[in-house]
């Protein structure tokens, strides 16, 4: 009997530590059972690379404007052209007015101002009396006072192109007429061409051409002169001579 019990026991044990070295090697077997691969798509993606800073544009620097020449050094560039310069001018030539019964050409005489704004323009003034035409004795006379922009043009010679276009007002009267009409005033734009050139540093010379187109009293009849129209053209042709300072 003792024999049988010491038998169980051992087939016990036998048993009993059988099981235990299962069950220690299923363990591992099911933890590595249980691990599943990571999913791809489940795994964090990683960052994408920082983009560089865009380099930061330089400021824009404006170019100083070099200082303006003082008049004495711009008069050394370019003479009696110069910035600031003025001119005082004589003139005298010819004058005339077109249109049928206006009578013979005659003489013209005024006095002038002109004010360099730049070496390429001026501004210019000026008070006249003309004969636009003459019948004898009698004479149509007119007294303009006009202003214009002039624009100068720089030539490799002595002698300079200009152009101007301005305006102004006239007296109009007919002298020595049986039919003459007290003095009246008229108005109108003009355009004007001509040259200069510098005798010294204070003296020029000139010679302008100047169109004038005049509002006129339309219907008066001038027993010399005829019929008035309501619109006139009076030319100009004169030499001039200027000093400026």
């Amino acid at each position: 009997m003792n024999q049988y019990v010491a038998n169980l026991r051992r087939l016990l044990a036998v048993a009993a530590a059988v099981s235990l070295l299962s069950g220690l090697t299923s363990a591992p077997s099911r933890a590595q059972a249980d691990a599943k691969p990571a999913d791809p798509a489940a795994a964090p993606k990683p960052a994408a690379p920082a983009k560089p800073a865009a380099p930061a544009k330089a400021a824009k620097v404006k170019k100083a404007k070099p200082p303006e020449l003082s008049l004495e050094e711009q008069k050394k560039a370019d003479g009696v052209y110069a910035k600031g310069t003025n001119w005082l001018s004589f003139r005298a030539g010819w004058a005339k007015r077109t249109g049928e019964l206006a009578g013979n050409g005659s003489m013209g005489y005024g006095l002038g101002y002109q004010h360099m704004m730049s070496r390429k323009w001026a501004f210019a003034a000026g008070a006249g009396y003309d004969v636009v035409g003459r019948f004898g004795a009698s004479a149509d006379e007119a007294v303009p006072f006009t202003g214009e922009f002039q624009r100068h043009y720089k030539w490799k010679t002595a002698v300079r192109p200009y152009v101007g276009v301005g305006g102004g007002f006239y007296l109009r009267k007919h002298y020595r007429t049986a039919g003459e009409y007290t003095t009246t005033t008229t108005g109108g734009p003009h355009f004007s061409f001509g040259f200069t050139s510098a005798l010294d540093a204070r003296h020029v010379i000139g010679l302008e051409a100047r169109v004038a187109k005049l509002d006129a009293r339309a219907g008066i009849v001038n027993p010399t002169f005829g019929l008035s129209k309501d619109s006139e053209t009076v030319w100009t042709v004169k030499g001039s001579w200027a000093l400026t300072y």
